[in-house]
């Protein structure tokens, strides 16, 4: 796969807002990735990060470029960052099924055609057919 389709995260980072005046209750962390994933990555992600934000009220998950934001209280920093890391590992997994599934099927197409040409290829050979009873 194309490094584009497995992402990383390389590092976490709390975002000091202490100085703005207008800020979220909960402070924010932006993972760093290893990459701006594909859009078609980011549509697996979206499905893991809606279940998981479904299961855990309060955590909300998007992503910028090459950065995963989120927001997190301290306390519940590392079980967050573990959630956050674990959705993209996942990601990282059905996207790569995905990828396979559609390499195969390319593949069988591919395979199919080459046959068909051969078999084609057979009804050149002996056209036009015997009549019956010629």
């Amino acid at each position: 796969m194309a490094s584009r389709d497995w992402i990383e995260i390389e590092s976490f980072e709390a975002i000091d807002d202490s100085e703005q005046f207008e800020r979220p209750d909960i402070p924010r962390v932006e993972a760093v990735l290893s990459g701006a994933p594909e859009r078609e990555w980011q549509q697996f992600f979206i499905v893991r990060a809606q279940a998981l934000e479904q299961a855990h009220p309060g955590l909300r998950m998007e992503i910028l470029a090459d950065r995963l934001g989120f927001h997190t209280r301290a306390a519940n920093a590392e079980e967050t960052c573990r959630l956050v890391y674990e959705a993209v590992m996942g990601t990282n997994q059905d996207f790569a099924t995905q990828k396979a599934a559609e390499e195969k099927r390319i593949h069988d197409r591919n395979e199919e055609v080459r046959q068909l040409v051969e078999r084609v290829k057979g009804i050149n050979a002996h056209w036009p057919p015997a009549a019956p009873g010629a």
